[in-house]
C-alpha cells in the first residue's frame, strides 16, 4: 500500500511530504520500475507547431512568440455587479467571499452556450476551487481561530459558474444569472444506492460541496466535479476518539485537518459527527445551464478522494474514468444514457465501477468492485454493495488494483479513443501512461497500456521538454495533448531537478511522435491544475492555482509580507498573489498550438 494517508499538495507544500524526499538523481536517473514500449499512435496532424518556451524561474506567465496569454477569473473578482470588488488587503468577509469568484483554482471547463451558432464566443467557465493558503486568505495571516475564519474558508472553496463573452478579441466576464457559487453550505441531493443510507445520516443539512481537482463533462451537458478535499477538512480535539481502518484510509485522523473546520463547525468533528465526512468524497453533477438546480452527488460511482475524471461512451452508455490518489478506476453505466435522461434514475445512477490492475506484459484487467459471489464478500470485510462504494478505496485494495503514486486528471483522444494519465511520483517524478480498451471498447474489461511519456526525459529528437511532476492530461478536439505540471511538490531534494524544469508549465504533446514542447510557464510558486478550450481551439483557459503560498522549500508569505514569494497577477505593492483562469490566445486568432 502507498500510504493510508496520500498527502494534499497543501501538505506537500507545508512539510515536504511525497516526492519530496527524492533527489534529483532519483528523478532523472533509470526508472525503477520498467514499462512496456509505447505503442504507435495513428497520426492525427497533432504536432505542435509553435515554439517551445524555455524552463522559467519568473514571476509570470510565459508563452511562445505569436500568442497572448490574459487573466480572466482571478480570486476575488466579482460575479455581479453589485459584489463588493476583493480587497487586497484580504479583509473581505464571508458573505463577499460567497458571491466572488473562489480561491485554490483548480478543474475547469468551458460550456458553449449556444454550440455551433457563435463558434463558442459566448459561454460558462465552470471552475473548481479545492484549497485555499489561509495565510494569503485572511487579514491576519489566518492567525485568529474563530467562527469568522471558518466561513471565509468555507466560502472560498467549492465551485464557480461564471458567464464570459468574447468580443473585440478579449473574453470578459458578464453579469448573469447564470453566475453563482456553490459552497460547503450549498443544498445538494444524494442519489444512487446510497440515497437515504443509514451510514449517510448526519444532524447536519445540507452536505454541500467542499470543492476538488476532479472534473469532467457529460453528453448530456452537465459537469463532473470530485471532492478531494475531504482529508482537508475533517478532524477532533477529542483524544479519546480513534480512527477506523477506514477513516485512516481515506486520511482521516484527528490531527490531519489543514483548516480546522471542526473547530467552529461541528459537522467536521469526526468525533461529533462520524457520518458527516461519508456525504464527501462522491462525484458531484452539476447543471450549469440552471442556476436553480441542485448538485447531485452520484454515489454509484463510488467515493473517493478524486484527482481526476474523463467521460466517453461505451455503446451509448456512459463511462468514466476517475483517479484518486492511488488507484485509477472506471465506471461504465448500465442504461443507456439517451434513455435514462429524464425517466427515472439518471444515467450514473446504476453501473458498475471498476478499478484497474496494470500488468507487467503491458496488458491490464479492468477489476469490477460489486458485492456478490463472484466479488466481495464479508469475508473481504464488506457487507453488502452500499459498504463497497461507501470504501470504494479499500475495495480496490481487496481485489488487488494496482497502488500507483498520485495518478493525475486522464484525458481520452476524441479520434483514437486512447486514454492518457499522469503519475506524479512514480519512477522518478513522474510520467504519462496511455492505454486502450479492448476492441476498441470503453466498456471492456481488458485494454492493453504503455508508457507515453516519462518526466525528466526530453522527447522526440532528445531536444523536447524536460517535465516534471505532472499533475493532469487534457485532449483537446484536435487531438493535442496537453500535460499540466506541479513542481511545487518536488520538495528540498530535488534542487537539481528544479533548475532544469523552472516554475510549473504546461506542455503541448503530439500523440503520434510522442513529442513534447513546453507552452506555457507560470508565476512562483503555482500549479498548473487545469486546462479548457473553446469549440474552435482558438481559446486556451488555463488555471494556475496557489501562487506564492507557503512551501517547505522556499517558506511563504507572512502577515507583513503577503507577496515573499509572488505578487502575480495584479503586482500591486499593497495586495498578494491571486490563483486565476488565464485565457491563452494566438495574435493571429489561430488555433491554439499551431
Amino acid at each position: 500500500m502507498v500510504s493510508e494517508h496520500s498527502p494534499s499538495r497543501r501538505q506537500i507544500l507545508r512539510g515536504g511530504a511525497g516526492i519530496g524526499a527524492l533527489t534529483a538523481a532519483a528523478l532523472f536517473g533509470d526508472a525503477s520500475r520498467p514499462a512496456p514500449a509505447a505503442a504507435a499512435v495513428p497520426d492525427t496532424g497533432s504536432a505542435p507547431g509553435f515554439t517551445g518556451v524555455p524552463a522559467a524561474q519568473a514571476d509570470s506567465i510565459t508563452v511562445p512568440p505569436g500568442y497572448t496569454a490574459r487573466v480572466l477569473l482571478p480570486w476575488g473578482a466579482p460575479l455581479h455587479r453589485d459584489t463588493p470588488r476583493w480587497r487586497a488587503d484580504a479583509t473581505d468577509g464571508a458573505d463577499t467571499a460567497a458571491r466572488q469568484v473562489g480561491t485554490g483554482h483548480s478543474g475547469l471547463h468551458y460550456v458553449p452556450l449556444h454550440p455551433g451558432h457563435d463558434g463558442g464566443r459566448r459561454g460558462l467557465i465552470v471552475v473548481n476551487h479545492s484549497w485555499i493558503d489561509p495565510v494569503l486568505l485572511h487579514a491576519d495571516g489566518g492567525r485568529s481561530a474563530n467562527g469568522a475564519r471558518t466561513d471565509k474558508e468555507m466560502a472560498s472553496l467549492g465551485v464557480t459558474v461564471a458567464r464570459i463573452e468574447l468580443t473585440d478579441g478579449r473574453w470578459r466576464v458578464i453579469d448573469d444569472e447564470l453566475n453563482r457559487r456553490l459552497t460547503a453550505t450549498s443544498p445538494t441531493t444524494v442519489a444512487g444506492p446510497l440515497a437515504g443510507h443509514r451510514s449517510l445520516e448526519t444532524g447536519t443539512d445540507p452536505a454541500g460541496v467542499i470543492g476538488g481537482s476532479a472534473h469532467a463533462t457529460t453528453p448530456w451537458g452537465t459537469y463532473l466535479t470530485g471532492e478531494d478535499t475531504l482529508t482537508d477538512v475533517f478532524g477532533t480535539d477529542d483524544r479519546r476518539w480513534n480512527a477506523t481502518a477506514a477513516q485512516r484510509r481515506y486520511g482521516l485522523t484527528a490531527d490531519g485537518s489543514s483548516y480546522g473546520w471542526h473547530t467552529h463547525q461541528s459537522r467536521f468533528d469526526l468525533a461529533r459527527e462520524p457520518n458527516e465526512a461519508h456525504r464527501f468524497g462522491w462525484t458531484v453533477e452539476i447543471d450549469p445551464l440552471d442556476p436553480s438546480s441542485r448538485p447531485v452527488k452520484r454515489t454509484a460511482m463510488g467515493r473517493l478522494a478524486h484527482s481526476g475524471a474523463a467521460v466517453t461512451e461505451s455503446r451509448g452508455r456512459a463511462v468514466v474514468y476517475m483517479s484518486d490518489r492511488t488507484h485509477i478506476y472506471k465506471f461504465v453505466g448500465e442504461r443507456l444514457w439517451r434513455d435514462s435522461r429524464g425517466r427515472g434514475p439518471g444515467p450514473l445512477d446504476a453501473g458498475t465501477l471498476y478499478a484497474a490492475r496494470l500488468g507487467s506484459n503491458g496488458l491490464g484487467t479492468w477489476l469490477p468492485l460489486v458485492h456478490g459471489r463472484s466479488g466481495l464478500t464479508r469475508g473481504d470485510g464488506f457487507t453488502d454493495q452500499a459498504d463497497v462504494l461507501l470504501r470504494a478505496r479499500e475495495a480496490a485494495d481487496a481485489v488487488g488494483a494496482t497502488e500507483l503514486r498520485e495518478p493525475g486528471s486522464p484525458a481520452v483522444h476524441p479520434e483514437t479513443g486512447t486514454v492518457y494519465c499522469p503519475e506524479a511520483s512514480a519512477s522518478g517524478s513522474g510520467r504519462v501512461l496511455s492505454w486502450t480498451e479492448g476492441a476498441g471498447d470503453h466498456g471492456a474489461t481488458l485494454f492493453s497500456w504503455s508508457e507515453f511519456a516519462r518526466a525528466g526525459a526530453p522527447s522526440g529528437d532528445g531536444q523536447g521538454a524536460v517535465f516534471a511532476a505532472p499533475g493532469g492530461v487534457h485532449c483537446g478536439d484536435d487531438g493535442r495533448l496537453w500535460i499540466r505540471t506541479d513542481v511545487a511538490r518536488l520538495g528540498d531534494a530535488a534542487e537539481g531537478a528544479r533548475e532544469q524544469v523552472g516554475n510549473s508549465a504546461l506542455l503541448c504533446a503530439d500523440p503520434a511522435s510522442g513529442e513534447v514542447r513546453r507552452f506555457l510557464t507560470g508565476p512562483h510558486g503555482c500549479g498548473i491544475a487545469g486546462t479548457t478550450a473553446s469549440p474552435d481551439q482558438r481559446s486556451l483557459f488555463v488555471t494556475v492555482q496557489g501562487p506564492g503560498s507557503t512551501s517547505a522549500r522556499l517558506g511563504g508569505p507572512t502577515v507583513d509580507d503577503p507577496r515573499a514569494l509572488s505578487n502575480w497577477p495584479g503586482f500591486d505593492p499593497a495586495g498578494r498573489p491571486r490563483s486565476a483562469v488565464v485565457v491563452v490566445r494566438k495574435d493571429d486568432g489561430g488555433i491554439i498550438g499551431t
